[in-house]
């Protein structure tokens, strides 16, 4: 997480150089980077949330708004209220030869909180050289909260970026033709209240949204609120296919009829050509899903999550893969119709805050195997926890009735029944002769790291589930 202060509310680094991945090193200093993009402007300022690469583009997302306001004594209306400029080097550490784009914010008055100024914002540099290029707003009235970021050129050479959160009032994208398509949040009455954020005053109950956008442009292909709740929700991460179909994952609560709020997780298909909802899959024992990456190799998701919505076990759900007060979840589910192949769960779970870290989802590469990559914030934060919970493991059972685990079957596909030597049965993660996980002494943990230390770093086997490391 990049922290900034002062006359740089926005900063972008291009690093050439890696600490070790097995050295641990507590210093204030920089390591070498090729260059240096900078927010420069007192009268905008974004918080970056998510950033992604396409080409030689970076995309950065956050928060972003306009730091003038009309109630305040002096204000002067202005039409470059944030502004990007770079490259710095190490050659021109001034940035004497650096280069400057601004955008016009609308300045909105603080009389319902600062937290009702923020935009949906997207900055766009050539990674090669460190230049700004673009930036992207997508406006609305209300708090508007980034949080996913996607980008993707598709196979028949679309350029699309996606971008999720979640918006208290209303949020509005313009169409290439030019066209505009404004949301609403559902519980808008048509008054000042919709404007109102709880961090701000009383109100804002939130709704998710997910937008498709032309990466060239910034101009939407479409925008939807998803979901809609009573009470808060939150379309948290976003990843494309080569179709241009977009994944989301997030959360909705909403109050019951006893006034207690119920949060369940969710993973949703947005359809390319209209965001329409292809599949959608609610998870009643997850208080919430977070991050998720789509692998195109064998058309698969993988999600992480959580049984407490609030990460803590006061409001927690019973979960039958968690033996835990409260439990971080990873998964693989089908890209096709949301069902979900392999569950796995550790003691503890990331808790939320405005500007906490829940961590991430990444596959990795082909030259590393068949992998996938997960961070969990405050897990591990107490002490040593075990990585083999969750879904039991398939495998092969010979007539000596010796299971052989699907993990040592074979490590390059999912195993099947075809994958079994002849003379043996194959055995369903469903069957009762299923390798419980907690019988498969992986070795695998976390929660022994360095002092203050309070996530954990997981490397999984993607076809089964099996962990690797912690």
């Amino acid at each position: 997480m990049t922290k900034t202060i002062g006359l740089f509310p926005l900063l972008f680094l291009a690093a050439n150089a890696l600490f070790p991945s097995d050295t641990f090193q507590q210093t204030c200093e920089l390591p070498e980077f090729e260059w240096a993009a900078y927010g420069t402007r007192l009268t905008g300022r974004m918080y970056t949330r998510r950033a992604a690469l396409l080409g030689d583009s970076l995309y950065a997302a956050g928060y972003l708004k306009s730091t003038n306001a009309p109630n305040k004594e002096g204000f002067v209306d202005i039409d470059d209220d944030f502004g990007v400029t770079g490259p710095y080097t190490k050659a021109d550490p001034t940035g004497a030869s650096a280069f400057s784009i601004t955008s016009d914010l609308v300045s909105y008055t603080t009389e319902f909180g600062s937290f009702a100024q923020y935009e949906v914002g997207v900055v766009k540099i050539d990674r090669l050289t460190g230049r700004p290029q673009d930036v992207y707003v997508y406006y609305g009235e209300g708090q508007d909260e980034t949080s996913g970021l996607a980008a993707k050129e598709t196979t028949s050479g679309r350029k699309v970026l996606a971008m999720s959160g979640h918006f208290v009032g209303s949020l509005r994208r313009d169409h290439s033709d030019g066209t505009s398509t404004t949301i609403y949040n559902s519980n808008a009455e048509g008054t000042e209240d919709y404007v109102l954020h709880p961090n701000a005053v009383k109100n804002g109950f939130d709704d998710g949204f997910v937008i498709s956008a032309n990466a060239d442009t910034g101009d939407a292909n479409w925008i939807v609120r998803y979901p809609s709740s009573t009470k808060d929700a939150e379309t948290v991460g976003v990843d494309i296919d080569g179709d241009g179909n977009i994944y989301g994952s997030g959360y909705a609560c909403n109050s019951a009829d006893d006034d207690e709020v119920i949060c369940n997780g969710f993973v949703a298909k947005f359809a390319a050509d209209d965001g329409s909802i292809t599949w959608e899959k609610s998870f009643t024992d997850l208080g919430a899903a977070m991050w998720l990456v789509y692998d195109e190799s064998d058309d698969a998701l993988y999600v992480t999550g959580t049984t407490s919505y609030k990460g803590e076990a006061a409001d927690a759900k019973l979960h039958d893969l968690c033996t835990y007060d409260v439990c971080a979840v990873t998964m693989r589910l089908s890209a096709s119709d949301g069902s979900v192949d392999w569950m796995r769960t550790l003691e503890g779970s990331p808790r939320w805050n405005f500007f906490d870290q829940t961590g991430d989802i990444r596959l990795a590469s082909n030259e590393d195997g068949p992998y996938v990559y997960v961070a969990l914030d405050d897990a591990g934060e107490n002490g040593f926890v075990t990585l083999d919970g969750g879904t039991s493991y398939a495998g092969c059972k010979g007539e000596d009735g010796t299971l052989t685990p699907e993990y040592m079957v074979n490590r390059n596909k999912v195993v099947t029944a075809e994958d079994c030597p002849p003379a043996s049965d194959f055995v369903t993660r469903q069957s009762d002769d299923a390798l419980p996980a907690s019988n498969a002494a992986s070795g695998a943990f976390c929660g022994t790291g360095h002092d203050a230390v309070d996530s954990c770093i997981i490397k999984y086997h993607k076809y089964s589930g099996f962990p690797i490391w912690g």
